[in-house]
């Protein structure tokens, strides 16, 4: 399956955005490797911005999803995670958050901007 990955500094947070058809284990890969390479941005919360995905995940993989989330990026105050409307289901957030994991996902790239620059 084809997919695209984009990740770009902004003023206050890092953007990764994910586009295309990414298989179950390529998205859990990608999370691992957001988990390294995020040990060297400059900003500790991070918008993750799924609208363009067209892969549908099971509610076991969207769990496991917030699993590899929780291991991999524990060390960010915040992830905000944008997807469609249709496809909310807080499965993986809730995972992430079990574990110990900053997640919440939002259907509103600005609503999910205020709950990042937010005071804790």
């Amino acid at each position: 399956m084809s997919y695209d990955v984009s990740v770009t500094q902004q003023r206050f947070y890092t953007r990764v955005a994910v586009t295309g058809e990414p298989t179950f284990d390529q998205l859990l890969a990608l999370v691992h490797l957001l988990g390294v390479d995020s040990d060297s941005w400059k900003h500790d919360v991070l918008l993750v911005d799924l609208r363009k995905v067209a892969t549908p995940f099971s509610n076991e993989e969207q769990f496991a999803i917030g699993q590899a989330a929780a291991t991999s990026l524990s060390h960010m105050r915040r992830i905000a995670s944008v997807v469609p409307t249709d496809r909310i289901t807080r499965i993986s957030e809730k995972a992430a958050r079990r574990d110990g994991t900053n997640v919440l996902v939002f259907v509103d790239e600005k609503e999910a901007l205020a709950w990042l620059q937010a005071d804790d």
